[in-house]
């Protein structure tokens, strides 16, 4: 049983102490825990955000549906992140509320303006937030540093995409897949700011000038001996843009007012060892990507700089030819341009990133359309995969070039938006490795007929054989 206290005398009180008793303390009310930091890329992608780029460009849907673009450009995004899933594990791993079929309508009906829009936004975002780095990353003497280059990709061989972007040559008809010409404008950090899809049979230098647009006066541009012709430092000088370029192994370049410099150049001057101004002609003919107004107006002569050094590579010495806009021989040293040179093979990393480690070798897409929206939500992703690496090395302290941009794709693929540190890589400068294959294909023959003659080729076999027994 419970016991029960007995009840007070009436008549005697109980003795109180001397000493006043203290008020017994209020409890303070729980600290509100402060929500965990999340890496700013995460937010970018936002349904109701995405939506509001739809209706700042006049794009109208159906409320209520249970694909809104939002929510498309979001499956779409997750899509690519994880190595360009099929859609039908898309559906899946968005609990399954509409079809694979379904999803792929609904990217058919988004526009390519808002992915384009989206695209634009997150690499301006990218771009800021590699320009508050206070080590000044992406710079060269103040001015911002771009690189250009092209590359290829394979596409799905269907009648539009074959017929649209091309096969190569070397392939017979019916025994390859189509494959697109791409060039890609990448800004400081390894930022994608452009990337123009085209058909196969497309020169670098053919849309090179477009992605002028994204620079202004000063930047300086780095690419391979291809962009190093008049055309483009016309195109370039005209703008008030600098170009860095190693020259073309075609071009003979004689040192010194004696030397040999050809019908199409002219010395000038001396700047130093191996250091010279010299003036590039006008050619005869006029260049297919260059409008015949434009080539006409054009001045006869554009003064170029020249520089030749040799440089250590990995243990090797080899002797490296520049070609630039950059004339001031005080203002920019030889040293440093030859030095800025070297740095354009950072382009040849963002793309392997893009290519090998994003997937972005194989589309998938068997519309034109649908491989130009493709192509902008792997751009999406990947400033994302930017912003989030200029985000952690601005924490960790470190330069982002140092930090692994696999990592990074990890995070944004498993994490949960939290804050976390991304991995270091070691330091290899001058690392030299050959461009080689080490895992072999499967022996088996490559295509050299299309498929369907080889099947009846097979079944005329299978047929044969079975009539001898």
């Amino acid at each position: 049983m419970a016991s029960v206290a007995p009840p007070r005398s009436p008549g005697k009180s109980r003795p109180r102490s001397s000493a006043r008793s203290k008020p017994p303390e209020k409890s303070k009310p729980p600290e509100k825990s402060k929500p965990p930091e999340k890496f700013e890329a995460v937010a970018l992608l936002d349904g109701e955000a995405v939506e509001q780029v739809c209706r700042e460009l006049g794009y109208e849907w159906e409320e209520g549906g249970k694909l809104p673009p939002g929510k498309t450009l979001e499956c779409l995004a997750w899509q690519v992140t994880m190595g360009n899933e099929s859609l039908e594990a898309v559906a899946r791993r968005h609990g399954g509320g509409f079809s694979a079929a379904a999803l792929c309508k609904a990217r058919q009906r988004l526009p390519a303006g808002v992915l384009a829009e989206v695209s634009r936004r997150v690499a301006a975002h990218a771009a800021a937030a590699v320009g508050r780095d206070p080590r000044g990353q992406g710079l060269y003497n103040g001015r911002r540093v771009f690189r250009i280059d092209g590359t290829g990709i394979s596409l799905p061989d269907s009648p539009a995409v074959r017929g649209h972007f091309g096969c190569s040559g070397r392939q017979k008809p019916g025994c390859g897949y189509p494959t697109a010409h791409l060039l890609v404008l990448t800004g400081p950090g390894g930022v994608a700011v452009e990337a123009v899809c085209s058909p196969l049979r497309t020169g670098d230098m053919t849309h090179a000038s477009e992605t002028h647009v994204h620079l202004r006066a000063g930047d300086v541009l780095l690419g391979d001996g291809l962009f190093g012709g008049w055309g483009h430092f016309y195109h370039l000088l005209g703008q008030k843009l600098e170009g860095l370029f190693p020259a073309h192994h075609s071009r003979k370049i004689g040192w010194g007012r004696n030397a040999d410099h050809g019908k199409n150049r002219r010395f000038v001057k001396a700047l130093g060892y191996g250091d010279q101004l010299v003036e590039y002609r006008k050619p005869a003919g006029r260049p297919k990507w260059m409008g015949a107004k434009e080539f006409r107006d054009a001045p006869q002569w554009i003064a170029v700089r020249e520089i030749r050094r040799e440089v250590k590579v990995g243990g090797v010495r080899r002797r490296v030819t520049v070609v630039t806009t950059l004339t001031d021989p005080v203002a920019h040293p030889a040293k440093g341009l030859v030095k800025l040179l070297g740095e354009r093979w950072e382009i040849e990393l963002d793309l392997r990133s893009l290519k090998t480690t994003m997937g972005m070798e194989r589309l998938k897409c068997k519309s034109v359309e649908g491989v130009g929206k493709e192509l902008l939500v792997y751009l999406i992703v990947y400033n994302l995969v930017k912003l989030l690496l200029a985000e952690a090395a601005r924490r960790q302290g470190v330069p982002l070039s140092r930090l692994s941009f696999a990592c990074a794709l990890a995070v944004l693929r498993y994490g949960d938006g939290g804050v976390v540190a991304i991995k270091l890589l070691p330091l290899r400068p001058g690392r030299t490795e050959p461009r080689v294959v080490k895992r072999r294909p499967k022996h088996f023959p490559a295509m050299g007929r299309p498929r369907h003659v080889l099947r009846k080729l097979l079944l005329a076999k299978g047929k044969k054989a079975a009539g001898r027994g």
